[in-house]
């Protein structure tokens, strides 16, 4: 079972790795929405750089030791919120909301399984799906490559 744990919080840490890349890339076409005057692209930098310590945090993160990589995805759940707090172009802010719960469901799942709850890392994998999709919907709409 350890060993299950250990490739399990590989993968999650492989994943989110993968995913915070994706979104750091940045460059939106801009554009304004019709109730903000700030355009897509600046609002993507806001989330961008949300997304950039993310990054950093989970680069140091030891892969055998689930209860940071919960922590890490806690503190980037944490960042989208505050960023949907600044965020006005509607556009962007309409996607943040769902990549704050798929980072917060990511985290709840990652601290249980670090507290020795391994029936919960099926609920895990679908916290990850989650981030994935959202995370592609913001890549669709801030242009990362």
């Amino acid at each position: 079972m350890n060993r299950r744990l250990t490739a399990l919080t590989l993968t999650v840490t492989a994943v989110a790795l993968f995913a915070l890349t994706g979104c750091t890339a940045g460059g939106a076409d801009g554009g304004d929405a019709a109730a903000s005057n700030q355009s897509v692209e600046d609002a993507c930098t806001q989330v961008d750089d949300v997304m950039t310590e993310a990054t950093a945090g989970l680069q140091e993160i030891d892969p055998s030791d689930p209860a940071t990589a919960a922590e890490a995805l806690r503190t980037i759940a944490e960042g989208m919120g505050d960023a949907a707090g600044e965020v006005t172009n509607a556009e962007v802010s309409g996607i943040l909301p769902d990549l704050q719960t798929a980072f917060s469901s990511a985290a709840e799942s990652m601290e249980a399984v670090a507290a020795g709850d391994t029936e919960r890392a099926t609920e895990l994998n679908t916290a990850l799906t989650d981030v994935q999709g959202s995370i592609e919907s913001y890549t669709e709409l801030c242009g990362g490559n």
